[in-house]
């Protein structure tokens, strides 16, 4: 039995809290990057862009309301890239009668995209300042297919509405020597003469202005043994045809396309502040790469973990955790904007992969009705959106940088400053560390700020939450679209907030 005043001793160590005193530069240091009110950005399936935006008699007004609710606190519509495994296999058919027709096979593969005019009305759920990054087939390797696809987007989108951001040539190109229509040599250089010679020509027989071309867009972390990156193309000459507006790269930190992935796939490996910037950070050669020649950098599609998501894993609140962590880092290391990847498991993308058909475990939400996730909701990660949209701002000055919170500080804690012009205006709280009963994973962060206001993003069940009428961003749940429940807005106490596990809070400077 034990004495008294060790189950004292033992209470007091159970529920003590770490307090944290960060030092904040009140000015941006001259490391802050950038911060576009975009960032937050999406890509959807090429595939299944019609599934989420729907079409003029039946717009989809899940999606409609729910990217509102992102424009109601930046002022613009997240950026939106229709792109993709499927691009590679897109045609366009002017006299099709239906907007898309799936090619399969018999297990549900898809080999064949055609889409025709109405293929587009899908674009108009999102807002006219939603900017669009438009994707043709490259894969297939006949440029008559990919001149089509654009020749269509500049009649159904078209430049002068400022809708149409940017073109892209294919999809992950860096994987072809996989199949069949490139031969297994396929190399970095290959890619780049191809895309010299493919933007040439399409900017010259459809009057494309200058500097409109994604660049990239490859699949592979850029360690030493990736096939192609940005600088492999940079320094093959990727600029001489002056048709690069920007260069991406993809990013899946996990994966389920194979046993021994899916395996390391967990949730307490993805939901790991030290994981998180670790693996970004192998992106900044190539970041560094596209801004020595003023180009922006951006992360074209990325997702928690490939071929789908895992169940279990990314379908709760911790992927909420994840994206906003994942995206506020990347700013800080200057990627302009993320585009996360939405849509549903294609069968043919692994032999041997984790998921059937049916929507993605890591979708932001689910668009229709569907038997693996029942009727048409919000995920509980969509609250990772609106935490990053209030901490963007409404802005186009801001700039943010990750802070140094000591060697004391926990480990999964992250602490992110925002400032607008000269002032700090923002400081994002993230504690990564799973919520216990016991909470001694609870961060108490004294700002030393007389007065701010503090939203928080938190869930009834912690990282495990799965009911996104549980997981809420002030107070509020967004399940349907719009908010339920009372706003709460809180104050600081003494200059100080508290961040349970498993919560994220942004404080706003008066």
């Amino acid at each position: 039995m034990f004495p008294a005043s060790l189950l004292l001793l033992l209470a007091a160590s159970a529920t003590a809290q770490t307090t944290v005193t960060p030092s904040i530069p009140h000015s941006p240091p001259s490391t802050a990057s950038k911060l576009d009110r975009r960032v937050a950005s999406l890509s959807i399936e090429f595939s299944y862009l019609p599934s989420f935006g729907g079409n003029n008699s039946a717009p989809n007004e899940l999606t409609r309301s729910l990217i509102q609710r992102i424009v109601d606190r930046t002022g613009v519509g997240p950026d939106l890239r229709p792109g993709g495994i499927t691009v590679d296999s897109s045609v366009y058919d002017p006299s099709a009668k239906l907007g898309l027709q799936l090619v399969t096979s018999p297990t549900g593969g898809i080999y064949k995209t055609i889409f025709g005019p109405a293929y587009f009305e899908a674009l108009n759920v999102f807002p006219n300042s939603t900017r669009v990054t438009w994707s043709v087939n490259l894969g297939n390797n006949t440029v008559g297919f990919a001149q089509a696809g654009i020749k269509a987007a500049l009649e159904h989108i078209g430049l002068k509405s400022g809708r149409l951001f940017a073109f892209e040539l294919g999809n992950e190109a860096d994987h072809y020597s996989w199949g069949t229509t490139r031969p297994s040599t396929w190399a970095s250089a290959d890619y780049t003469s191809q895309f010299l010679g493919w933007t040439s020509y399409l900017s010259r027989n459809l009057s494309i202005p200058q500097h409109m071309f994604v660049a990239g867009g490859f699949a592979e972390d850029p360690t030493s043994a990736a096939p192609m990156t940005t600088r492999s193309i940079i320094a093959e000459g990727a600029e001489s045809a002056n048709t690069v507006k920007l260069y991406a790269q993809h990013t899946y930190q996990y994966s389920t396309c194979d046993p021994p992935r899916d395996a390391i796939a967990t949730l307490e490996h993805l939901v790991d502040h030290r994981n998180i910037t670790a693996y970004l950070d192998l992106w900044r050669p190539q970041i560094a790469a596209a801004h020595e020649l003023g180009r922006e950098f951006t992360v074209g599609e990325y997702n928690s973990v490939s071929c789908s998501g895992k169940q279990n894993v990314t379908d709760g609140f911790g992927q909420a955790m994840w994206l906003a962590d994942t995206i506020l880092y990347g700013a800080s290391i200057g990627i302009a904007r993320l585009h996360l990847h939405q849509g549903a498991t294609l069968v043919f993308q692994s032999s041997n992969q984790a998921n059937g058909p049916g929507f993605s475990w890591y979708d932001l939400w689910y668009p229709t009705e569907s038997e693996r996730y029942g009727a048409a909701r919000a995920a509980p990660s969509f609250v990772a959106y609106l935490l990053l949209a209030e901490a963007v701002g409404r802005t186009d000055t801001a700039r943010i940088a990750l802070l140094d919170l000591g060697s004391a500080a926990p480990e999964q804690l992250a602490a992110y400053a925002i400032w607008e012009g000269p002032a700090l205006r923002r400081v994002v709280l993230l504690n990564m560390a799973p919520r216990t009963d016991a909470g001694s994973e609870t961060a108490v962060v004294d700002l030393k700020i007389k007065t701010a206001t503090v939203k928080r993003m938190t869930s009834a069940g912690g990282l495990e939450e799965k009911d996104s009428t549980k997981t809420t961003w002030a107070g509020q749940s967004f399940a349907q679209g719009v908010a339920v429940g009372k706003e709460v807005v809180e104050k600081l106490e003494d200059g100080k907030v508290t961040v349970r596990g498993a919560e994220g809070v942004v404080v706003f400077l008066h």
